[in-house]
């Protein structure tokens, strides 16, 4: 078989059929849009680590073989061989959705592309399709473009927003996972320090903050510290805005320096109060919630801050961790 033909030396090119048509038919940028995106999602495969995720991606590129020889077909090919696109791939596609939606909660925001490499180029195939979408509705008002092919790319760009959001997902589980790994093996010298936050704690504490923060759908910073306001475990959840990291900080630290929550000093500091001048006196110092002493009969063991949310937010994903820091000491941890 010859790679090049020079049949398409003079711009012209054939459908299925035979018909002859220019390179830049509108037919023509319809399937070589759809081209682009199975390149990039080549890509995605090629350096994709979970396995379930490269199987769904080279079974949406065998679908666009589809997708595209429905599209390079003349009207005599199309009506020999009738539709290659159905509704039962747009239901697959579905399924794909409903399935991987439900393993990291429901999307309450967009997500900025660029977390991962992989999923960034899941994005960028994602956008591809979406403009291949866009040409073949023009399509469709000159042509006859099947209802199940339009359908199937418009389903195919928000699977591929699930499956990047499921790779940054999966990705962020795995950097925790080798995180606390690393802080697993400087438990023992943690303990001989004398701070109760060992790393079987603070994984328990991160995942109440998680499991929280999940299902409302807002990232955050968690910074827990111990009774000298020292910072001994923090972690960014994907999404976290990066202000956040540094505010979480400052109030696990305020939330021990004045033995009370962050959200009970703006008064306190307002002209007048108990502690007016206190957020001036020293710039680590918060005065809005998100940060929590935490207590042991009655004696301060440290605190924690969160921040990334409202102050509502924070506040309401700081009570989680205060529940679990509490079950665990209840049941003599």
């Amino acid at each position: 078989m010859n790679i090049f033909t020079k049949r398409g030396d003079a711009g012209l090119t054939s459908l299925y059929g035979g018909t002859e048509v220019s390179k830049d038919d509108l037919r023509v940028w319809c399937y070589g849009t759809v081209d682009e995106a199975s390149s990039a999602l080549a890509i995605a495969h090629a350096s994709l680590e979970f396995d379930d995720l490269k199987s769904i991606i080279r079974e949406i590129q065998k679908s666009l073989f589809s997708v595209n020889a429905e599209l390079a077909s003349d009207e005599t090919q199309r009506q020999k061989e009738g539709p290659r696109v159905t509704d039962q791939d747009v239901g697959r596609l579905e399924g794909i959705i409903t399935n991987y939606t439900e393993e990291f909660g429901k999307v309450t925001s967009f997500s900025l592309p660029g977390e991962t490499p992989v999923s960034s180029t899941i994005h960028l195939a994602r956008t591809i399709v979406r403009r291949a979408e866009r040409h073949v509705v023009s399509l469709s008002r000159e042509d006859y473009v099947s209802p199940s092919l339009l359908k199937y790319l418009n389903r195919l760009s928000d699977t591929l927003y699930v499956l990047a959001k499921i790779e940054v997902y999966r990705n962020f589980i795995k950097q925790v996972a080798a995180k606390l790994k690393k802080l697993q093996d400087r438990s023992s010298d943690m303990a001989n320090e004398g701070t109760i936050f060992n790393m079987e704690l603070c994984d328990k504490l991160r995942n109440a903050a998680l499991s929280e923060s999940l299902s409302m759908g807002v990232p955050v910073s968690l910074s827990i510290a111990d009774d000298g306001g020292n910072q001994v475990y923090f972690c960014r959840f994907p999404g976290a805005l990066l202000v956040s990291v540094g505010i979480a900080q400052n109030k696990s630290y305020t939330a021990v320096a004045v033995k009370q929550p962050t959200g009970n000093l703006y008064e306190a500091a307002l002209s007048g109060g108990s502690l007016h001048g206190i957020n001036t006196a020293d710039p680590r110092l918060v005065v809005f919630g998100g940060g929590f002493p935490l207590f042991i009969d009655g004696e301060l063991v440290g605190g924690i801050g969160i921040s990334g949310g409202s102050v509502e937010e924070d506040e309401q994903i700081g009570r989680r961790v205060i529940a679990e820091f509490e079950k665990q000491f209840l049941k003599g941890n």
